[in-house]
């Protein structure tokens, strides 16, 4: 099964339109904040990656706020390009087959 890319929105309209989901693991790669930890277990993912420059600290809170977990993919920081392509590597590594 390929990943879902969404369309680029604007975070504020992209957390309201998800607001009522449940389930799955929700992530939001930002450097230098989160853990790089991954739960043992995990049929769904949602990655939330942002602009380059990253995520205001305003929408860092409005996501952690929303459910997300901050995830740091390691010292570097990653272009907005490659760290979706990083981050579905770690989880397929960690899980496996999953429904992203």
């Amino acid at each position: 099964m390929l990943p879902a890319i969404d369309d680029p929105l604007a975070l504020d309209a992209f957390l309201t339109a998800r607001a009522g989901q449940q389930g799955g693991l929700r992530l939001l790669l930002h450097p230098g904040e989160g853990s790089a930890a991954l739960p043992a277990h995990c049929t769904t993912a949602t990655l939330l990656v942002g602009p380059e420059g990253g995520f205001s600290d305003a929408e860092v809170a409005a996501a952690i706020g929303a459910g997300y977990h901050a995830l740091q993919l390691g010292p570097r920081i990653l272009r907005t390009e490659t760290a979706p392509l990083v981050a579905l590597a770690l989880v397929q590594a960690r899980w496996g087959d999953l429904s992203l």
